[in-house]
């Protein structure tokens, strides 16, 4: 698969100098001035790499990698920027970086350095997905495949879910018979890659009772806890799919 390069940096001059030497060695290298161009270009396609220059007009450097790193399939982060101080290096590396290198760079240099994190990239991902088991959760005869996001009912009906359901029912199996906040169950389990806005979860709870309820007394699997939140009052198992 080619892999595309986002270059980030405020200097169209800097921005496409280095967007004509990375497409010069055959990468796929796309530019942005702005945090507000990055986003529209996220919308649009997937990144292996975002190159990062701290100085952005309108967003700090550290906002643009934290905003990167909760995304669902997260790019390597490289910060190129002009300060080459030692505390600027660290914070930048400690914040979720995986390198950095100061203005002037030598050009070849930097291409080894592109390489290397993408090829580092590749192999956590790799790894990541080789150690990942696909859980599926069954509880009263019902089976939820994280994997697939799919909901299985007793009589093995599929049940379409929203992702904010499967998200908010995904947190309720994963910690049966205790009581989970709303903002519990908008973080989720830790393997889950993206979260429920605040005001999804009461209307995704609604509607998991009432898809619950097409087995009598599905409803009463999520229980209200007044004041504190929900408990899915079920024995939950991993399960064969």
């Amino acid at each position: 698969m080619d892999k595309r390069i986002l270059i980030l940096d405020g200097d169209p001059v800097a921005r496409h100098d280095m967007t004509g030497l990375l497409s010069g060695y055959g990468l796929t290298a796309l530019g942005a001035g702005s945090a507000h161009e990055m986003e529209q270009i996220l919308r649009e396609t997937q990144v292996n790499l975002v190159m990062l220059d701290m100085m952005l007009p309108d967003a700090s450097g550290l906002s643009v990698c934290s905003r990167l790193l909760r995304l669902p399939a997260p790019p390597a982060i490289m910060v190129v920027s002009d300060s080459g101080e030692e505390c600027d290096v660290v914070v930048g590396l400690e914040f979720g970086a995986d390198d950095y290198v100061v203005k002037p760079y030598r050009p070849r240099e930097l291409l080894a350095r592109v390489r290397a994190v993408l090829r580092r990239h590749d192999d956590a991902r790799h790894d990541e997905s080789a150690r990942a088991t696909p859980a599926v959760y069954g509880f009263d005869g019902w089976r939820l495949n994280v994997a697939t996001q799919d909901l299985f009912d007793p009589r093995d009906r599929p049940v379409p879910l929203s992702t904010a359901e499967f998200l908010v029912l995904w947190a309720l199996v994963d910690k049966p018979n205790q009581v989970l906040t709303r903002d519990a169950l908008r973080q989720g389990p830790p393997d889950a890659h993206a979260r429920p806005a605040p005001q999804q979860v009461n209307v995704a709870i609604s509607r998991l009772r009432s898809k619950l309820d097409r087995i009598d007394g599905g409803a009463g699997l999520i229980r209200t806890i007044r004041h504190l939140g929900y408990i899915f009052a079920a024995r939950v198992e991993r399960v064969e799919d």
